[in-house]
């Protein structure tokens, strides 16, 4: 009776430890990407409070690149506050801020040479008196020469919760009030009618007494850096998403596959095979960053989970088509069965088969989809089966909902031939 049990433990072990290295390896890049993202969060916080900048790349390329340009934003920053420096001294050698009509020389040249969007007001009104070439560029419209403070509320600026940002919380009206280095990121509306991130640093103008005369701000174009975050924060929500939808398509597949094992030996080889694939298909993914995945790539992974290189036995063709992850994950199982079946009953199982797998992108409708055709011929006369098994209720059933189409099985006499329908 030991003897039995042992034999159970080690095969339900055999079974479980393919299952086992796929969730190590979701769980290894969850844990990866945490670490990176923490990581990422404490540059961020050394950035804001003016620290050193040092990032060692962490081999995620997407937070790397992140990284890189927090380090890029932060040294374009520190060459703002020194510019913004130049510029306080050369206005406190003036006996007042100068205006529009009588912009000295040497100011203005200074104005246009800075790599950032400049804008200068006047105390105590706030009315803005010089603006450069770079701040028109960045807005695509015209400087606003608001006449105070009151009116600063004409840019259309919106803070990142969606809120107007009031006139009184511009760095510039901050800084006429006196905070020495106001900031502000915020999406403001540019002459296109398109809403960008600019980042805004500000400093007070004071006279030899210490009086304000005036305050300038500095204004960057950060948009490509803070939708590099977002897009950052979205992939790491999406991952734990992932990895739900992969633990739950493994219980599912050894869920399926018990349903219909004559004995664990037939249990294990089932889902040890299926959840291999799966491992195949979840290292193409990562290899597209989990966003669009070429339907060719897909279709090759899944042909390699088969016993045999079956080299021009199998022929593929199609459109350049790009699956959504979830998508890709279903479509490549679906074929990993449908291969599975040829080699066991149809068209692989003897020598002289052939199959050909043939795709289109149908945009006909109001969504594209993808029709793809799995035909096999030469192999033994197909017969429609009394009983179908696994692979036949996870392809119509299971898969075919997660692919947001269907799957229709054609048991001709000289091939099987399925037509699956999916999202694009």
């Amino acid at each position: 009776m030991t003897e039995v049990w042992l034999t159970v433990v080690a095969t339900l072990t055999v079974a479980l430890a393919a299952a086992i290295v796929v969730i190590c390896q979701l769980a290894r890049q969850r844990r990866a990407a945490e670490k990176a993202q923490l990581e990422l969060a404490e540059l961020t916080l050394a950035v804001e409070a003016r620290g050193a900048a040092h990032w060692s790349d962490t081999g995620i390329a997407e937070i790397d690149a992140i990284a890189h340009s927090i380090q890029d934003i932060d040294e374009r920053l520190r060459e703002k506050r020194r510019r913004l420096s130049e510029l306080n001294d050369l206005l406190m050698k003036s006996s007042a801020v100068v205006s529009r009509a009588g912009a000295n020389l040497q100011l203005r040249a200074l104005l246009e040479a800075v790599p950032v969007g400049i804008l200068i007001a006047e105390a105590p009104s706030g009315r803005i008196v010089e603006g450069n070439a770079l701040m028109e560029t960045i807005l695509r419209r015209p400087v606003c020469y608001s006449e105070s403070t009151e009116s600063y509320g004409q840019w259309n600026a919106i803070h990142p919760d969606g809120r107007p940002v009031l006139s009184e919380e511009y760095p510039l009206a901050r800084a006429l009030a006196g905070e020495a280095h106001p900031q502000l990121e915020c999406k403001i509306e540019r002459g296109d009618r398109a809403h960008v991130w600019i980042n805004i640093v500000g400093a007070p103008i004071r006279n030899e007494q210490g009086g304000i005369i005036g305050a300038i701000v500095a204004v960057t174009d950060v948009d490509n850096i803070k939708n590099a975050e977002i897009h950052n924060q979205m992939m790491n929500r999406e991952l734990h998403h992932r990895v739900n939808n992969s633990l739950s398509m493994i219980q599912g597949i050894a869920n399926i596959t018990a349903r219909t094992a004559q004995d664990f030996s037939s249990f294990q080889e089932g889902f040890s095979h299926r959840v291999q694939c799966l491992s195949r298909i979840s290292t193409l993914l990562v290899q597209t960053s989990w966003e669009r995945t070429p339907l060719r790539d897909l279709t090759l992974v899944a042909l390699s989970c088969g016993s045999h290189d079956y080299g021009d036995r199998i022929s593929i063709s199609g459109d350049d088509v790009e699956l959504r992850s979830a998508v890709a994950s279903a479509l490549g199982l679906a074929l990993n069965e449908l291969l599975a079946n040829a080699e066991q009953h149809g068209a692989l199982s003897t020598d002289d088969g052939r199959v050909s797998i043939d795709w289109r992108a149908d945009r006909n409708g109001d969504r594209p989809r993808l029709i793809l055709n799995w035909t096999e011929a030469g192999g033994p006369i197909v017969e429609n089966p009394q009983q179908t098994g696994v692979g036949h209720f996870l392809i119509t059933n299971v898969l075919a909902r997660q692919m947001g189409g269907e799957v229709r099985l054609s048991y001709r006499a000289e091939g099987l031939r399925a037509e699956i329908s999916a999202e694009i």
